[in-house]
């Protein structure tokens, strides 16, 4: 602890952008389209399956087509892995201090007295793995307790006053004197992104749209609030106002109860390539934008209280 784990992730958050050359950040480059992952208490989920990490919920709701307005920690960073696949990540960013821990791993004492059979909850320990060998997507896990996954691990870095050392071959032999983490889990398998998204009246229903953004956290259009203060990737009010912009463009003109969220966003994203950024802008829109990433327009949607999919 305090040796730099987390300010090393946070780096490697901001790696996703280009740097101003000489501003010591040369060499943090991280994949274009990695995502932080967190857990989310009380974000609204509409209609995501996800039942690889959730299943056997209490009153029979249905984990393949989850819904509600007020998830609990374990619930939203399961949303939040199958949105981040769906958005097309290829890295998933995460730090223990800010994930549900009954969601990163179970200890050998709970498991013993809690059967797997009565534990809704599969592990992000359990799926991993074939996160990575069958998607390919890659974890980077900031942990200073899970040694679990020591064992799951290929690369194993320690901090040490601000200064990374490769002890995978320590770690691992460490590991080998202790069991590995072990489950049963259902297999492994792929969630189809079949979710169309439709607009609510909140958004369409008014002929004088308003539109105001709060710094980092939210976007509010007439009275729909979309919270985004655990998109952490975020870095500036100019690309919330983009994404209210895009988010009502994807509302008024792309959205028809029949395109999936991915092919609304790939329209997005076109938009952009080929207008540019003053494509979005009409009355009632803000006028200063600057592009956010395609994760961060999933994830806007996604948290959209005024679509239902």
């Amino acid at each position: 602890g305090f040796h730099g784990k987390s300010t090393l992730l946070q780096a490697l958050e901001r790696g996703v952008y280009n740097h101003i050359a000489g501003d010591g950040r040369e060499y943090v480059i991280t994949d274009a389209s990695a995502g932080k992952l967190r857990s989310e208490d009380s974000r609204s989920i509409s209609n995501v399956d996800i039942s690889l990490f959730i299943h056997n919920l209490p009153g029979k709701s249905d984990t393949t087509s989850f819904s509600t307005a007020d998830a609990s920690g374990s619930t939203s960073q399961a949303a939040n892995v199958i949105e981040g696949i769906e958005s097309g990540t290829s890295l998933f960013l995460i730090d223990e201090d800010t994930s549900a821990t009954n969601f990163m791993v179970r200890d050998e004492l709970m498991q013993r007295v809690v059967a797997d059979s009565e534990e809704p909850i599969t592990p992000f320990i359990s799926r991993v793995r074939d996160l990575y060998e069958k998607l390919g997507i890659s974890s980077i896990l900031v942990a200073g307790s899970s040694g679990s996954y020591f064992h799951v691990a290929d690369t194993v870095i320690q901090m040490k006053e601000y200064v990374p050392y490769d002890i995978t071959d320590r770690a691992k032999t460490t590991a080998a004197e202790f069991p590995p983490f072990t489950a049963s889990v259902r297999p492994f398998f792929v969630p189809a992104f079949h979710r169309c998204p439709q607009p609510g009246k909140g958004l369409t229903g008014s002929d004088r749209t308003k539109v105001k953004v709060m710094g980092r956290e939210s976007i509010l259009i007439n009275k729909s609030l979309t919270d985004l203060r655990a998109v952490e990737q975020l870095t500036d009010s100019e690309q919330l106002n983009g994404l209210a912009a895009l988010l009502l463009e994807a509302a008024e003109h792309k959205m028809d109860s029949k395109k999936t969220l991915v092919q609304v966003v790939d329209l997005l994203e076109k938009q952009m390539d080929e207008k540019g950024l003053s494509s979005l802008l009409a009355p009632g829109r803000p006028g200063d934008l600057a592009r956010p990433r395609q994760q961060e327009i999933f994830a806007c949607l996604n948290r959209c209280r005024e679509l239902r999919f």
